[in-house]
């Protein structure tokens, strides 16, 4: 006699990571959003940072977890699942990041170690425009003024890019 068989036994059988690979896309899909970053950093614990063109609501997170958690049995039962848009701590890597990031302030740390700061002029498939800050000395928190000087970084000579956030 043959053992149960469908959609449920398949999913006990493949990884974890095979089983996010192919349910994620079309779960973020439903809700207009993309997968910025997966990361499953220690045994039974997934982290899943997700955005869309609005910002990600809780509502959204809690919807996905749900519909994640139907959809794959009991085999991500052992997992805590994190649902998420990054965080201001979180590198910017995905191109929607770097498209909402545009006219704001970020930080740049190239592979030779030098940062830069400044405004997100423009994002290309290769290269990032940076108008740079001035060096000049500013009140504990407040925005430097720009100056004249726009670099173009290639993204590949580049370690990390994060936001800056400057209170007034």
């Amino acid at each position: 006699m043959e053992g149960p068989t469908g959609p449920f036994v398949i999913i006990k059988t493949m990884s974890v990571r095979t089983i996010l690979d192919e349910i994620l896309p079309e779960l973020l899909n439903e809700h207009s959003l993309e997968l910025i970053e997966l990361n499953i950093p220690a045994e039974h614990r997934i982290e899943i940072y997700v955005d869309g063109e609005n910002n990600v609501s809780i509502e959204q997170c809690a919807a996905i977890m749900r519909q994640l958690r139907g959809r794959t049995a009991e085999a991500l039962d052992p997992f805590h699942i994190i649902i998420s848009s990054p965080g201001l701590d979180k590198p910017l890597r995905h191109p929607l990041q770097f498209k909402k990031a545009l006219n704001k302030s970020i930080e740049v740390l190239m592979n030779s170690g030098e940062k830069h700061l400044g405004i997100l002029t423009e994002h290309h498939t290769d290269f990032l425009k940076l108008n740079l800050f001035r060096n000049t000395k500013t009140k504990s928190g407040a925005k430097p003024p720009l100056s004249e000087i726009v670099l173009e970084l290639p993204l590949a000579d580049i370690k990390k890019t994060t936001k800056l956030i400057f209170f007034s």
